[in-house]
């Protein structure tokens, strides 16, 4: 699907208006609907976008700030970005959800709050503040990235006010880190847009083809996008909901045009989301986010073969989930069981009367890891891997008492 300049609102699946009470709101695929009320007994037979070839069933939601769900067999994470919303003080109207067959999106009332842009998405890798999806292939150095490719087909639906669907990745010149976090440059590819969404003339229209026959402009550059990080944006010439990016491609471009960018600087992960500013109202499915990087590929949405979905903590209230650190686009995936390269996982809980397995410099931990290192007992606070434990103020790793 192409975007339409003389239509604002891009229009999906048409579905049937399904009811919502104030502990669940009940998400659909493809186009904009109204809520009713219903009660609990009939959440499990909601059936999401009527007109695709097999129903979807809604298996979770959640409508917290920051809340997240387990997406793609859990190399993904769907994230109630309110960053926006919740920076200006306002309440939270907006959702997280999964369906039956794999699908999954996000859905919001217009917004009344006006400030920076709310930015529900989903990630694959990791974030500069720690936010990690539990992947081997990310963090990545850039210089050892030969392949990276992005696979997307989303329904969206949003009318009302200025959006965009966006991809975007981080560079960063040291492991993620929630106290410092170490991006130097933001990466966006605008993907379609509407209601308005303009960053002026290109700074180089037409600057890159990729191996798809994409043509991609380098639309904007800022010194800041909401953090210290020099934002460089990138549009998809005429703008599409589906299809495949060489990602590769603006990462060569990256490294002749921008200053700054050696191939040392880290590769955060893959995010694909929505923006959207005061005025809009809207709903996105996503049957399709692929991710492959040297040769490994990494699929959600209905049309991969995993087809399952699951939430971070196994619930799905709507009143958890962390909140943003940096500028909002954070959040607290919860310190889940991450594993390494060798096959073995972190100890995520208990004290000292439990035994936690040796610190390994190779290993990935995620906030809330334990291990034992000469003879204490240590706990992560934040993302890392590589970081020996000593005892130090402020440093990732801290002793248990």
């Amino acid at each position: 699907m192409t975007r339409d300049d003389s239509d604002n609102t891009t229009t999906g699946d048409s579905t049937a208006a399904l009811e919502r009470d104030d502990q669940d709101r009940l998400p659909t695929g493809g186009s904009r609907r109204r809520f009713l009320q219903v009660g609990a007994s009939a959440l499990a037979a909601t059936v999401l976008g009527t007109s695709s070839a097999a129903a979807r069933t809604r298996t979770a939601e959640k409508c917290g700030s920051f809340a997240t769900l387990e997406v793609g067999g859990g190399d993904f994470l769907l994230i109630n970005n309110d960053w926006g919303t919740d920076a200006a003080g306002g309440d939270i109207d907006m959702c997280v959800w999964t369906a039956d067959d794999g699908s999954y999106g996000y859905e919001w009332g217009t917004r009344t709050t006006g400030g920076e842009p709310n930015y529900p998405q989903a990630l694959v890798g990791t974030k500069p503040w720690g936010d990690d999806t539990g992947i081997e292939s990310f963090p990545v150095a850039r210089g050892d990235v030969d392949e990276l490719e992005l696979t997307f087909d989303a329904d969206v639906s949003i009318s009302g006010g200025e959006w965009n669907l966006a991809e975007e990745w981080w560079l960063m010149d040291g492991q993620p880190n929630s106290q410092n976090p170490p991006h130097t440059h933001e990466i966006m590819l605008v993907l379609d847009w509407g209601g308005g969404h303009d960053h002026g003339s290109p700074v180089a229209e037409g600057a890159i083809e990729d191996d798809h026959g994409n043509v991609i402009d380098h639309w904007a550059t800022y010194n800041s996008g909401g953090t210290s990080a020099d934002f460089h944006i990138f549009r998809l010439a005429g703008g599409a909901t589906s299809g495949t990016v060489d990602l590769t491609a603006i990462m060569s471009y990256v490294e002749t045009e921008i200053s700054g960018v050696s191939d040392d600087l880290l590769l955060s992960g893959i995010e694909l989301g929505t923006e959207y500013w005061v005025g809009t109202s809207g709903d996105v499915r996503f049957d399709t986010f692929d991710v492959t990087i040297n040769g490994q590929t990494y699929s959600s949405g209905s049309e991969t073969a995993d087809g399952g979905s699951g939430s971070s903590d196994g619930g799905s209230g709507d009143n958890d989930g962390g909140t943003g650190s940096d500028g909002g686009s954070g959040s607290d995936s919860g310190g889940s069981d991450g594993s390494s390269g060798d096959g073995s996982a972190p100890d995520n809980g208990g004290g000292n009367g439990r035994s936690h397995p040796a610190w390994k410099p190779g290993q990935v931990y995620r906030q809330g890891d334990r291990v034992t290192h000469d003879g204490t007992v240590w706990e992560a606070q934040w993302w890392t891997r590589g970081q020996e434990p000593h005892n130090e103020a402020w440093y990732v790793w801290q002793p248990v008492d």
